[in-house]
């Protein structure tokens, strides 16, 4: 198959290695700096039994010089969500309305701009792969199992074809029915102790080892799948995790007897790999955030539905602040009682309201 991947970050340079490496043939679309630093250091994988997957990949800077290279039998957007809609308006006058488009991205919402952007099938995607950056381009993996999900979003879109494709290039591959019950259940797992360890310079098992914080990442939880029972969603069995059952526990058992459980979710599924929203804190460039996409979206999606979401909403808040410069990171770092507070000040506020 002839396949464009939009972004040569992690993910779209383990998938180009992966699939390339099953022998498709891969374009790979990126900005021109990105694109020259790809040109110059050549795209591969380290798997975790030490291989090295390097596979000849074609890199395009030009969106109409990458799309020349078709007819394209599928296009994954790999790119941060901030990046959906700069990264798809360029191609729209060059993109066939019959080349599906598969987004892997976190969050909720990117695939709304693409149906709203482009006029061809859209597929929903998830990655629960920990990836590791050692140079742009080249990247590892710790594990030995690549887990790839997939549902259909907009019209005819092959998903069963794309998991083929996937399943062939050595991924464990789910199909699922709902686009919206796939992404939001990553949702789940992408925002649990992200925000947190990022606002307070902590790691998630230093989080959960803090009852009141632990209690923070239960409560976000609680509002997100609030918001979902409110969409009529229902989590799915994502990366083998009885996710509907996991979610019926956190909402029903007190507190303290889902903290435990939750920090061993966190360190089974992420390992020591450091939570994404930390990397929006880090020395320039800095002034984005996913963030928006992950809780974010819960504390959007509650106000539609009038439901209260003031962790959610305050996490959000607090590292949009960081991020763009109105807090400074030094006066948040290691003080979780002034989170918490935060945290009691918008529940009251949402209380009073």
């Amino acid at each position: 198959m002839k396949i464009l991947i939009i972004g040569g970050g992690a993910i779209g340079s383990l998938l180009s290695a992966r699939l390339g490496t099953a022998g498709h043939a891969i374009t790979l679309l990126d900005r021109p700096q990105a694109a020259a630093l790809l040109r110059a250091n050549g795209v591969y994988l380290v798997e975790a039994d030490g291989r090295t997957l390097a596979p000849p990949i074609q890199i395009e800077a030009a969106p109409a010089d990458a799309l020349g290279r078709g007819p394209f039998d599928l296009a994954v957007l790999a790119v941060k969500a901030f990046d959906t809609a700069a990264a798809v308006e360029p191609l729209r006058p060059f993109f066939p309305a019959a080349t599906p488009i598969l987004s892997v991205q976190n969050g909720v919402g990117n695939e709304a701009i693409l149906a709203e952007l482009l006029p061809g099938p859209v597929l929903a995607g998830s990655l629960t792969t920990p990836v590791e950056v050692l140079a742009p381009g080249q990247v590892q993996v710790a594990r030995a199992s690549h887990r790839f999900a997939v549902a259909p979003w907009r019209g005819e879109g092959q998903p069963q074809q794309v998991a083929a494709l996937f399943g062939g290039a050595g991924f464990t591959v789910q199909t699922f029915a709902s686009g919206p019950a796939l992404k939001w259940t990553k949702l789940l797992m992408n925002m649990l102790a992200n925000a947190q360890p990022a606002i307070l310079g902590l790691t998630p098992a230093q989080v959960f080892a803090q009852p009141e914080l632990a209690a923070l990442e239960v409560r976000a939880w609680r509002e997100a799948l609030a918001v979902m029972a409110g969409l009529a969603l229902t989590p799915v069995p994502l990366a083998g995790y009885p996710m509907a059952a996991i979610g019926r526990l956190v909402r029903s058992l007190p507190i303290g007897l889902v903290r435990p459980f939750m920090g061993r979710f966190i360190a089974g599924g992420r390992g020591s790999k450091a939570p994404s929203l930390v990397y929006d804190l880090r020395p320039q460039p800095r002034g984005r955030s996913e963030v928006r996409w992950l809780n974010g979206v819960v504390a959007a999606q509650a106000a539609a539905q009038r439901l209260p979401a003031p962790v959610n909403a305050t996490l959000t808040r607090v590292l949009l602040d960081l991020v763009e410069g109105r807090e400074q990171v030094a006066d948040w770092q290691g003080q979780p009682q002034r989170l918490l507070a935060a945290v009691e000040e918008a529940s009251n506020a949402e209380g009073a309201s």
